[in-house]
């Protein structure tokens, strides 16, 4: 079964001039934020690869052959899944090169093995996102489409047309797509209005449609892989704080270019994060945290002067039914004029990497992601709800990823990835449990009591991921044996109706 990635390659040759080739020289790849150096030789037939190697840059790749001058590129950057093709002509004690020109062309070159978008770093500090979730970025595939209700099901991202259920979301190699399915985002925690990952902690995202590589599968929609940043050894981070608000939104009428715009009831979402990465030991170990506060509230005000019923003073009879609850059967249905739907979040990344030694380097990230999000109908000219007919939501996520990228010699290398996502969301209901009563009133209604869906509602979520690719060189030829492996235990208590439900005709 193919899975994702999170790495990039570089590929090529090395020859002379008259087209000889050069085996035996020495290929090497720093990375140059974090000091760490990817080396390897070229084989009998002039071919070297590098595996495993960390997306991002600016790398610094020199060539070198003895009796040659030396060749060096600077400031190469790599994409998510790319292998980037590079060919070198080596001068003999000739004057060094200033650069290296390489063109590349086709489908399927290595940087592009198929129908694929990379959303690189500044794209993810450029492009203008509502919500900082995934789909604001995903939307750049022109496959996309977002809140197709036939291939989404309200809300969520699919790709071709295949509905968004059918997605895989890898971060760092571990599964992180909603496996039981019921958020429409595709993501856990959408059930409550909550991104998986913040934008500030991500340095790339790869959306693969049908790709021609065996390490990318295991969906019928769209592969959505990401990577987090890591820590340099130069210490940096940054401080933000994002707001929306009545005064800045509104409806834009179309039906005449002159038509006054009509504000939005007052609402509020903020967003407070704070971001740093920098070295623990220089070239060795570095460390990368982010954090992220979300508080919005949504108004659902219910309007009197809209409302269909027959009743003539809607505000009192309202008034007049609450207070029966009350005195009769010690119930609050809570208030009816506005019950905002409020979200409270919470996001915590932490990520270490280790450049062990020029084989080896590890990394360890884990994530939490808490919400507790209170959700109101929307009332309307036919419809009153009190604010107990609601619910909350309270969601956690767990993540945690491993990955060791092992390249042992010219010829072999490794990727290992274990990953471990425990999801809990828990249901409940707004106030006590009560049976939910609908009264009509001629063309419209009114409804009071308990949500009939909320009162045993509770998903667990756990997946372990375990992932690895041992990668064989031989000549022109990448032989890959890999295995990807996703262990689920899912518990799931849903009862409907657990309170029963009146509903009154006249």
């Amino acid at each position: 079964m193919g899975q994702g990635t999170t790495s990039a390659r570089i590929t090529g040759y090395v020859t002379d001039e008259a087209g000889e080739v050069l085996p035996g020289a020495t290929i090497q790849a720093t990375h140059t934020p974090t000091g760490f150096k990817y080396a390897t030789v070229s084989n009998i037939e002039g071919l070297f690869t590098l595996n495993n190697v960390n997306v991002g840059g600016p790398y610094t790749i020199v060539v070198s052959y003895t009796g040659f001058t030396n060749i060096t590129m600077n400031d190469v950057f790599l994409n998510l899944g790319q292998t980037l093709s590079l060919d070198f002509v080596l001068k003999e004690n000739i004057t060094e090169l200033e650069g290296v020109t390489i063109t590349a062309g086709g489908l399927f070159d290595g940087n592009k093995t198929g129908a694929e978008t990379k959303v690189t770093l500044e794209d993810l500090q450029t492009i203008p996102t509502s919500d900082r979730g995934f789909s604001d970025y995903l939307r750049l595939t022109p496959q996309a489409n977002i809140g197709n209700a036939g291939a989404t099901n309200s809300g969520g991202i699919s790709f071709a047309g295949i509905n968004n259920r059918f997605n895989a979301i890898f971060i760092d190699g571990a599964v992180n797509n909603d496996v039981f399915g019921l958020a429409n985002s595709g993501t856990n925690g959408g059930q409550a209005g909550i991104s998986p990952i913040s934008p500030d902690a991500l340095e790339q995202i790869q959306v693969v449609l049908a790709p021609y590589d065996v390490t990318l599968g295991g969906f019928a929609g769209g592969g959505i892989n990401a990577v987090t940043r890591s820590g340099t050894n130069t210490f940096e981070g940054s401080a933000y704080f994002f707001t929306r608000n009545e005064n800045l939104s509104g409806k834009t009428p179309t039906d005449h270019p002159d038509a006054e715009r009509t504000k939005l009831a007052p609402f509020s979402s903020k967003t407070y994060g704070l971001r740093l990465g920098g070295p623990i030991v220089k070239d060795k170990l570095f460390f990368f945290f982010n954090a992220e506060v979300q508080r919005d509230e949504n108004p659902r005000p219910f309007v009197a002067n809209d409302y269909n019923g027959n009743s003539t003073d809607i505000v009192g009879d309202l008034e007049a039914i609450r207070n029966k609850l009350i005195n009769t059967y010690d119930y609050d249905p809570g208030g009816y004029l506005d019950n905002p739907q409020t979200t409270n979040g919470e996001k915590v990344l932490i990520k270490l990497d280790w450049n062990i030694n020029e084989k080896h380097k590890l990394s360890a990230r884990h994530s939490y992601v808490n919400a507790d999000t209170e959700i109101h109908p929307t009332p309307n000219s036919n419809t009153v709800y009190y604010g107990n007919a609601g619910y909350v939501f309270p969601t956690t996520t767990n993540s945690t990823a491993i990955e060791l990228k092992s390249n042992f010699s010219n010829k072999i290398s490794n990727n290992l990835i274990l990953g471990r996502t425990k999801v809990v969301d828990d249901r409940d209901i707004l106030g006590d449990p009560f049976p939910q009563v609908i009264i009509p009133d001629g063309n419209a209604q009114i409804v009071v009591g308990t949500d009939n869906f909320s009162y045993s509602n509770i998903v667990d979520q756990e997946i372990y991921t375990l992932t690895n690719n041992l990668n064989i060189y031989k000549g022109k030829h990448t032989i890959t044996i890999g295995t990807h492996n996703e262990l689920f235990s899912i518990k799931n208590l849903f009862t409907i109706f657990s309170t029963p439900q009146y509903e009154y005709f006249f």
